[in-house]
């Protein structure tokens, strides 16, 4: 329940930084979407159902800032933590590449799906120019970010839930020594 708690308040902090103080600090006129960093990070660190949890509550809240249709983010999402979370085996803490690697497939199939849905099927054909200015950009403010990002997620885990020591068993389980 206490990481629940916490991927929800976590969530809901990057929310606010991503629709207020990124939104100042664009380049490319494009800012970092840390959403889908928490999402790609979740899946990857704690497996689909936490993906897909944070998939819906991300989605829900974007929806309601960003788009007319409830329902878009929220799909797009679940499916990228449920992505996400089936390559839970994959993860070592220590290392970077394979999350990096997973927020960057996020960010483009996210951003992609969001292109068809939006634009592509009410005939917008441009994809070339959607890509040069608005995914490649945002692609790699994200994987920036989303490296501080998942270091301090790491982080965050080992002081809530810090590696418990077993000690080491000498096969004797009546509690007397062999003589």
């Amino acid at each position: 329940m206490k990481r629940y708690i916490s991927m929800f308040l976590i969530i809901i902090l990057c929310f606010l930084l991503q629709t207020t103080l990124f939104q100042n600090l664009k380049i490319a006129n494009v800012s970092p979407n840390l959403l889908i960093i928490l999402i790609s990070s979740y899946g990857f660190m704690y497996g689909r159902k936490f993906g897909m949890i944070s998939g819906i509550l991300c989605g829900i809240m974007s929806d309601f800032i960003y788009n007319d249709i409830i329902g878009i983010y929220i799909l797009i999402y679940v499916l990228a933590g449920y992505i996400n979370g089936s390559a839970h085996k994959l993860y070592f803490k220590d290392d970077m590449s394979i999350p990096v690697f997973a927020i960057a497939l996020s960010d483009l199939f996210v951003n992609t799906l969001f292109y068809t849905f939006s634009f592509l099927l009410r005939g917008r054909l441009d994809i070339l120019v959607y890509m040069k200015n608005i995914i490649l950009p945002e692609l790699v403010y994200t994987v920036i970010i989303g490296v501080i990002i998942y270091k301090m997620l790491n982080k965050l885990e080992d002081k809530m839930y810090p590696p418990v020591e077993v000690p080491l068993d000498s096969g004797n389980n009546t509690g007397q020594e062999e003589i």
